[in-house]
């Protein structure tokens, strides 16, 4: 269970990070240049580890959790 929720937290992490990104770019703040470094590093974590796990129920937990990271990177744009 605990390598779903690490699958679940990545993809909130990893997408929020790109929502929250596009809105900053989008409204030409300076911002987005550190968010981007920090995607950067999440996601080339996320590339040597996504493999680890697999099946139907990681793929939807990560959906998931791209979802609720959409909903919370364009939250924390709109701060």
């Amino acid at each position: 269970m605990s390598s779903l929720m690490a699958i679940f937290c990545r993809g909130v992490v990893i997408v929020s990070l790109v929502s929250l990104n596009t809105r900053l770019l989008a409204d030409g703040r300076w911002e987005a240049v550190p968010v981007a470094t920090l995607l950067s590093a999440v996601w080339w974590i996320n590339a040597r580890t996504a493999s680890q796990v697999e099946g139907i129920p990681a793929m939807l937990i990560y959906a998931s959790g791209a979802g609720c990271g959409t909903a919370l990177g364009l939250w924390l744009g709109g701060l």
